[in-house]
């Protein structure tokens, strides 16, 4: 039956249009077709999802927005903020307390009628005078102190020179994280690269194996003299380096990626924008300059310092306490409870109805000064510790960038010497490939040819990755990205 006449039928049998027929009925035979199609025909028919490609600086952008890294930098610069706030607020009322009590007690009343009530004649139900609970009333009371520091002789302002170094102490830390994930990264990135670069060769050198075998298979049969028997034991041989090196290749692929992945954030199908490991660039490098830097800019020796910034703050604290502290202090003390008389005698007390206040100023004096002076001389004796620490850690920083430029140095002058050994070895490679099949050049001259232009290559791969390496790790020891500018 043809597709016209059903449409035909259909359209007789039911009130709907020829053209909305055909759709239910081509969207029916769709739908059936795609039911029983295999899984692998319809995931052939599916169009292949292009990855997602990454550049090393995008790279580096999301390492840094890393959340796990975001949120630790958040919480190191809120909570050194926070310090700081809390020396701010030394300076007004650093003391301000509110106690109130309430609860019930033995109500009193005085004879007023008698002359000395006020010592002998009283009515009470307190416990030494036959406590009842039906002579019980209510009582509250409220007292409220408050310190407000007039002059410490430098006790509050060493505190905040110490919370400002610790800001500052916080953002060196976070400055160190960024330049460690970086460096991290750089490397992985790097790593991949060889790794691809290195599987590419590979697979070159394989594909020219094969070639080879074949070619020996084929010389064998027409008895040719320059092949023998040995020779595909040769080959074989040759092809378990060169697979055993591809498995090489292939972990450090999967570990480079696993890294990238871990420091960033990036998942499922997704390549580097740049497959091929290139040399970086840089307009100059000399050695007073980037030493320069190296001390202007290392955040551990920058970490030192402030460091020594709030040692000096703290012995700054410690020797004000040798020192008073002036201030103006205030009370105000109100109970009431109205079951009791209130006692307005000039010479009692009375604790359960009264409303007194006043204001004094004071001082306040530690006058352990034995214990204070020994305090100064441990702070003295770390401040010094931390100096010396400091002194080292130059001279292992110089002795570090030195050794990092030198292989910077020697990488790239190595890289000009592997591009003409590279060249060398794959002319070798063309010309006795050409007299193999000739069959002018043995065996052995064609394998040693692949196994130089293999050397050769890969000579040339791991000079560009050392120098890339050294030019990192200069970047991280000056502590910007000289890499990026």
């Amino acid at each position: 039956m043809s597709l016209r006449v059903f449409l035909r039928m259909g359209c007789a049998k039911c009130s709907h249009s020829a053209l909305v027929c055909g759709l239910v009925f081509c969207t029916s035979i769709f739908l059936s077709l795609a039911l029983h199609l295999p899984l692998g025909f319809a995931e052939e028919l599916s169009p292949e999802i292009e990855p997602r490609l990454y550049s090393l600086s995008e790279l580096i952008q999301l390492a840094e927005q890393n959340e796990a890294l975001s949120a630790q930098i958040s919480a190191e610069a809120r909570l050194a903020r926070a310090k700081r706030r809390q020396v701010e607020m030394e300076l007004w009322m650093n003391q301000l307390d509110l106690r109130v009590l309430g609860g019930v007690v033995p109500d009193a009343r005085v004879d007023r009628s008698s002359a000395d009530a006020f010592l002998f004649d009283f009515q009470s139900s307190d416990f030494q005078n036959g406590f009842s609970f039906s002579e019980l009333g209510p009582f509250v009371s409220m007292e409220l102190r408050a310190v407000q520091p007039v002059y410490t002789f430098g006790k509050i302002s060493g505190y905040r020179d110490m919370a400002d170094a610790n800001v500052r102490l916080t953002q060196v830390d976070q400055k160190k994280e960024l330049v460690t994930t970086r460096q991290m990264l750089r490397k992985a990135v790097y790593t991949l690269q060889l790794s691809l670069e290195a599987k590419s060769l590979l697979t070159d050198v394989r594909n020219r194996l094969n070639q080879a075998e074949e070619k020996v298979e084929e010389l064998l049969l027409e008895g040719a003299e320059n092949v023998e028997e040995t020779d595909r034991l040769k080959i074989g041989v040759f092809r378990a380096d060169v697979e055993t090196r591809a498995l090489d290749a292939l972990r450090g692929e999967r570990v480079a990626r696993a890294g990238i992945e871990e420091l960033t954030g990036v998942s499922g199908n997704w390549e580097l924008s740049q497959m091929r490991l290139e040399a970086e660039q840089l307009s100059s490098l000399s050695w007073e300059n980037l030493w320069a830097r190296v001390i202007e800019g290392r955040p551990e020796i920058q970490k030192i310092d402030q460091f020594i910034e709030v040692k000096l703050a703290e012995r700054k604290t410690i020797r004000a306490d040798l020192y008073p502290d002036l201030f103006v202090a205030g009370e105000l003390q109100f109970a009431r409870a109205p079951g009791r008389d209130r006692v307005k005698h000039p010479y009692l007390s009375d604790n359960f109805n009264r409303f007194q206040g006043g204001v004094a100023f004071g001082l306040q004096q530690d006058l352990g000064f034995h214990r204070t002076l020994n305090r100064l001389q441990q702070v003295d004796a770390e401040i010094a510790r931390v100096r010396a620490q400091r002194v080292r850690l130059l001279s292992l920083t110089r002795v570090q960038a030195e050794e990092a430029f030198e292989r910077a140095y020697s990488a790239r002058r190595g890289i000009q010497i592997n591009e003409e050994g590279f060249r060398s070895a794959r002319s070798w490679l063309t010309s006795t490939g050409l007299a193999f099949s000739l069959g002018t050049a043995p065996t052995k001259d064609v394998l040693e040819s692949y196994a130089a232009y293999f050397k050769a290559r890969f000579d040339l791969l791991r000079s560009t990755f050392e120098l890339n390496s050294s030019l990192s790790e200069l970047s991280s020891l000056a502590g910007v990205d000289i890499l990026g500018e």
